[in-house]
């Protein structure tokens, strides 16, 4: 997590936008610290973050759903990607190691663009999960599909997301990404 922006948006509840669903701490983005700051990652944040939704939920009251004060528009499809027709089944090993060489601290457009495609590959060659530890693997491979493709979109460098080929901030991504599905 310590290099790895982001997380679930919430509000200052804790609150996501699925009703009764709350997240606190590295799951969670909560936008306090900013950039610069891991994605609540702070013991402080944890505390207090976890207090609320203690409160929230005793008290069974909504309030209003998270909302960012910039959201960059980005329409990108992950279906998008052309992939080799033959890939190896992912481990949670080649997946951990993918994601550390081409995604990790220091990223540029080639690396995340290869880890792009073999990850979109891999989800590819996935067979339908039938138990928990292929059901996470599917769910890893999504996830870092996620943050590939976030962190390949962002043509600048903020906080600790780095990329070699764009090492400076730009005013214009001074912004969340969003990616739905």
């Amino acid at each position: 997590a310590h290099y790895m922006m982001g997380g679930i948006k919430v509000n200052s509840w804790g609150e996501t936008n699925v009703a009764g669903l709350f997240a606190c701490g590295e799951t969670a983005c909560t936008g306090v610290h900013g950039a610069n700051r891991l994605a609540s990652n702070s013991l402080l944040e944890a505390v207090v973050f976890s207090q609320r939704i203690i409160e929230k939920t005793r008290k069974g009251a909504r309030t209003e759903a998270p909302t960012a004060s910039k959201v960059m528009e980005v329409h990108h499809s992950l279906s998008d990607r052309q992939v080799p027709q033959v890939v190896p089944v992912p481990s949670l090993s080649a997946m951990q190691q993918l994601q550390w060489d081409k995604v990790g601290i220091i990223r540029n457009k080639e690396g995340l663009t290869q880890a792009a495609d073999i990850l979109a590959a891999w989800q590819r060659s996935l067979p339908q999960p039938t138990d928990r530890p292929s059901c996470e693997l599917s769910n890893l491979v999504l996830t870092g599909r996620l943050v590939t493709e976030a962190a390949l979109l962002r043509e600048e460098s903020r906080g600790a997301h780095f990329r070699s080929d764009f090492p400076q901030n730009s005013p214009q991504w001074q912004c969340h990404i969003v990616l739905t599905q």
